[in-house]
């Protein structure tokens, strides 16, 4: 197995693997239409279902996204092309990605009080898109493609704009932690439809921040944070490999943010839920 890979490139990444790698990941926002006609159809979370494919969600999202931080550093530093130390700006730009994963493969899941089976076909497709990504993406900054020429001002702003979706991922993410949290409700509250019980969890309508606005503001808080990391980069004509990686977040987590608009719409109450849109304010 690893004699093929390493015939066909991909083990390390030689630049005609890494081109193509991007012109296939180019056609990953056509799972977006897939993900929309199945629209009851998402096997993790508050979505998921009694499965004998079902693995803990804990452990499966950890072992999931850290095949994202893992593939860019081998990618990185196996580059056949690279010479020398990495230039100081990819140095800061894989630094901000690790940065990224850091909270999402590890200090998320371990802080979330709990969280709901995931189904094992859930595992590897995340498994695969991680690794593409990662692939992409330490493959430009390892070498095949160049911030050199990108202005301090705007690094510094591409970097603000992630820093602050960073927070406001972690901000809002915090607020749906705080509802599991709390197991402590009026008994006429479920009756109502103001609480919800699923997988043994609470569920309530989150309130403050963007939540006042949309359903999912810790999707929309990711897109403008992986935005901000693409201008950084120069910018999305410059910094493909992360241009790819917000529009096929958007493909795949948009679907999804639907689909959770919808789940709140059936579970709850009509009388109590308050009218948000489902991801971006004022738009979807």
């Amino acid at each position: 197995m690893i004699g093929f890979l390493r015939s066909g490139g991909l083990f390390p990444l030689t630049r005609d693997a890494w081109q193509l790698l991007l012109r296939c990941w180019k056609y990953f926002p056509l799972v977006a239409p897939l993900q929309l006609a199945l629209p009851e159809f998402y096997p993790a979370g508050k979505t998921s279902y009694p499965s004998i494919f079902n693995v803990p969600g804990k452990p499966g999202w950890i072992f999931m996204e850290l095949f994202s931080p893992l593939t860019l550093l081998y990618t990185i530093y196996t580059n056949p092309e690279r010479t020398g130390e990495l230039p100081k700006t990819h140095v800061w730009l894989t630094t901000l990605y690790c940065i990224h994963y850091l909270y999402r493969a590890l200090l998320s899941p371990i802080r979330n009080p709990s969280m709901g089976p995931m189904n094992i076909g859930m595992v590897c497709a995340g498994v695969s898109f991680n690794i593409i990504n990662g692939s992409a993406i330490g493959g430009w900054l390892g070498g095949y493609g160049s911030a050199a020429d990108v202005p301090g001002w705007q690094i510094s702003i591409g970097s603000a704009m992630f820093i602050l979706g960073l927070w406001g991922n972690m901000y809002h993410e915090e607020i749906l932690r705080e509802i599991r949290r709390d197991k402590s409700f009026d008994k006429d509250a479920e009756k109502e439809g103001r609480v919800v019980t699923s997988n043994e969890r609470v569920y309530k309508i989150p309130e403050g921040g963007l939540f006042k606005w949309v359903w999912n503001p810790h999707y929309f808080s990711e897109w403008i944070e992986w935005s901000g990391f693409a201008i950084a980069g120069g910018g999305f004509a410059n910094f493909l490999p992360a241009t790819l990686f917000v529009a096929n977040e958007l493909a795949t987590m948009l679907p999804r943010a639907i689909q959770q608009k919808r789940w709140y719409g059936e579970k709850f109450n009509k009388d109590v839920l308050p009218y948000r849109k489902a991801a971006i304010p004022g738009i979807i």
